[in-house]
């Protein structure tokens, strides 16, 4: 029998399908604990099902082996409904479960389906991740993540923590029914871990292999001050991603595999100066960019982070998956493949183009600590490019600059007129001089007048549509730029078109490339675009580049006259009108 068939038959019982698969794979383990762990013959699954089956002698039946057995605990504290559930209903699903030519595994059974709850790690990047940080400990460490297909592609234990009791309720089905080792903990890691090290119970238990993929974005106000195991040094705010990446620091003692969104890897800020701490002490040995799409909860872009506590050199490799030989398309999903290949690469420290480079701590600390992939494994013709930029004398924009993210402003229906000027209404030569978007600011006045564009501000799109560059000119109108943009203003007018022309360029095109990160929202932090090396022009260069400014406007007003004949011959078919 197929594997879908067991899915399929739950569908037709008149249950939701979460809780059909539930109950489904509480009675199997039922059955299993009712041959050695359950003494009470009255309690056991076939003196239930020899009688006339009911929903609240079952509920009661539960309510006792709860006293004793957690899996029965756990279901009962999520599931209320159970007296709901018709005895013919209960009465088929008694002949699924004994119908033993049906197998799927728990973690496919639960975590396969579509909008499920949960975050769902595929069994190819946990068999990565496993590869990666193999150690000779017994155990493997995964706090914060439903580590469940951990346990199906490695021998030793797995400890789990969370807070979740659903994982709860299915690492104790795991192990009933599928004998898997796994120790889960039901607590939440950051404030009540509950892995201590026995002999000193002020001190977290350590193990030789970390592996967590915590939950993107989750944000929650929490304050750490008083932890008693001094944990977490940088995390402030409610954003939990440093939070999460100390703890497994916390418990780690020689190598870890963290997953994170591919933001963390290039934001400023805390994540920066976090990112610098864990670079100067030598933690990071890989910086693994995965491909995306890969999950069935999120399309958010991720990077795995590999630690590695006793590092014997300051390099960084950073490895792009990128590449068509590490995705397998399975419809819609993307699938890691080559799996054993990746392991080569990291371990070997091979340097292949377009894929993996080494790349050197000092060399790091020069980009604000940037530990995006696409930073620094880049195509032959950006190399070259580099090259070019070599030639110059450059200097970081934010020296000769002011630079900053332009803010969201909501349409408040009434107050002053302000134009939002989005990349799509850039002028594609010479000046932008109108913008598109029309909105009202009222209470929001203030900090428009902190953020009103003027002549000769330089824009280039950062977010979504990358590289657009346009310079304002004499506006008369309020205009403001939207979200997606940087804005870059100078003191100097000549400075200003020197720049535009500059960042316009295929040098300036590749620089903007190289700086991007991710591929369904790609990006560049406002830190990066401050960073950016700007060549230092000579007189006679800059003479140049305002005559090709001037040149560049002449041929757009050429090429503008000549789209109008072309369309005055398409309105005028025969040509009557002239």
């Amino acid at each position: 029998m197929k594997h879908v068939d067991l899915l399929d038959r739950l569908r037709k019982l008149n249950l939701v399908q979460e809780q059909a698969i539930e109950l489904y794979y509480l009675l199997k383990a039922w059955k299993i604990l009712s041959i050695e762990d359950i003494e009470d013959e009255q309690l056991r699954y076939n003196t239930f099902f020899n009688k006339k089956v009911e929903s609240k002698k079952m509920l009661k039946s539960f309510e006792e082996l709860a006293k004793k057995h957690k899996v029965f605990q756990y279901y009962l504290e999520q599931n209320s409904n159970i007296l709901k559930i018709d005895s013919d209903i209960l009465a088929l699903l008694y002949n699924i479960v004994e119908d033993e030519d049906i197998s799927l595994s728990i973690n496919d059974a639960f975590f396969s389906q579509k909008n499920y709850r949960d975050f769902s790690l595929s069994y190819e990047l946990a068999d990565l991740s496993v590869k990666l940080i193999t150690t000779d400990d017994k155990k493997l460490y995964v706090p914060f993540t439903n580590g469940f297909t951990h346990s199906y592609v490695t021998d030793i234990q797995v400890c789990m923590e969370s807070d979740n009791i659903h994982n709860a309720f299915i690492a104790e089905l795991i192990k009933i029914i599928e004998n898997k080792d796994l120790d889960f903990r039901l607590s939440d890691p950051l404030s009540n871990p509950s892995f201590i090290n026995l002999n000193a119970p002020h001190l977290l238990e350590q193990f030789e292999a970390v592996i967590s993929f915590p939950p993107f974005g989750r944000r929650v106000k929490k304050d750490f001050s008083a932890d008693k195991f001094n944990r977490f040094k940088f995390h402030r705010g409610i954003n939990l991603e440093i939070a999460y990446f100390e703890h497994i620091l916390s418990q780690c003692s020689k190598k870890a595999a963290v997953l994170m969104p591919v933001g963390f890897s290039f934001r400023g800020g805390n994540e920066e100066r976090f990112r610098k701490y864990l670079i100067e002490k030598n933690l990071i040995e890989a910086v693994i960019q995965l491909p995306s799409n890969m999950y069935n909860a999120t399309s958010i872009e991720s990077t795995l982070f590999i630690i590695n506590k006793q590092k014997e050199n300051e390099n960084v490799l950073f490895i792009s998956l990128k590449d068509k030989q590490f995705v397998d398309k399975k419809s819609r999903k993307i699938i890691l493949a080559n799996i054993d290949r990746v392991v080569d690469i990291y371990k070997e420290k091979q340097e292949i183009e377009n894929i993996s480079i080494l790349v050197k701590n000092e060399q790091i600390a020069t980009t604000n600590y940037s530990l995006g992939v696409d930073r620094y494994v880049i195509s032959a013709e950006a190399k070259k490019l580099q090259e070019i930029l070599s030639n110059y004398r450059t200097i970081p924009l934010e020296n000769i600059a002011e630079v900053r993210r332009s803010q969201l402003f909501k349409n408040e229906e009434e107050g002053k007129e302000v134009y939002e000027l989005s990349p799509s209404d850039f002028a594609k030569a010479g000046f932008t001089m109108e913008g598109g978007k029309l909105k009202k600011i009222g209470e929001q006045y203030t900090r428009y007048l902190t953020y009103k564009l003027q002549a000769f501000d330089v824009l280039v799109s950062t977010k979504g549509t990358i590289g657009k560059v346009a310079i304002i000119g004499e506006i008369s109108e309020p205009i403001v730029a939207s979200q997606a943009s940087q804005v870059i203003r100078l003191d100097d007018k000549n400075k200003a078109i020197e720049l535009y022309m500059f960042l316009k360029s295929n040098l300036g095109q590749a620089l903007l490339k190289q700086l991007t990160v991710g591929s369904s929202m790609p990006q560049i932090s406002t830190n990066d675009i401050k960073k950016m090396p700007i060549p230092q022009l000579s007189q006679d260069e800059q003479k140049k580049v305002l005559l090709n400014f001037k040149s560049e406007i002449k041929l757009y007003n050429e090429i503008k006259k000549l789209q109008e004949t072309i369309k005055q011959i398409h309105s005028n078919f025969l040509g009557e009108n002239k």
